[in-house]
């Protein structure tokens, strides 16, 4: 995974529609992530993805588009209707800069490939930090981190370019993941 600072406007845009491609494969679904460590611990989490979460994960805030109608564009593009999204689109959302968009969005595809998070970790955000507030997340060279809702289930709620190290101080090598495939 390679995270990168500087894109050019139609690189940013690739970079955001391979990510939609993901995300796409991931909305609707129920997702357990369950990880051990050494002194054979469990720790476990499940987390559900919907369109409105997306653009959020890009440290976006379209002036234009809602959340759901930029990722609707993004998939629409990706199947080849429409003319998708436009740079203008994406706009940063607080605390944020061109610079985190390029950052976020150059490793979200990687993040939400999810037949490869057994090659990461996760773990229970307990460590204070300036970035935003999750309660678990799994990653490694990056965090996606997750909120719970409530009930037993999470939400992403952020991508962070940085390690989960940063967050968690016990972490759980993750040893599968149950992917519920939802009826639409």
């Amino acid at each position: 995974m390679i995270i990168t600072s500087k894109l050019s406007d139609d690189k940013l845009l690739e970079a955001i529609y391979k990510a939609a491609a993901e995300y796409s494969k991931l909305i609707g679904n129920a997702y357990l992530v369950v990880g051990k460590n050494k002194n054979s611990n469990y720790f476990w989490f499940q987390c559900h993805f919907k369109k409105k979460y997306f653009m959020h994960l890009l440290g976006i805030d379209s002036k234009t588009l809602s959340a759901d109608a930029f990722y609707d564009k993004c998939d629409e593009y990706n199947a080849g209707l429409g003319t998708g999204i436009r740079i203008s689109d994406c706009y940063p959302s607080r605390n944020h800069n061109r610079t985190t968009i390029n950052e976020k969005s150059s490793c979200c595809a990687d993040m939400l490939h999810i037949q490869d998070a057994k090659h990461m970790k996760i773990g229970l955000k307990d460590k204070i930090s300036e970035y935003v507030d999750f309660t678990y997340a799994y990653g490694s060279i990056a965090t996606l981190g997750f909120k719970e809702s409530g009930n037993i289930s999470s939400f992403p709620i952020t991508l962070i370019p940085r390690n989960i190290d940063e967050f968690s101080s016990k972490k759980y090598k993750i040893i599968f993941m149950f992917e519920k495939k939802n009826e639409l």
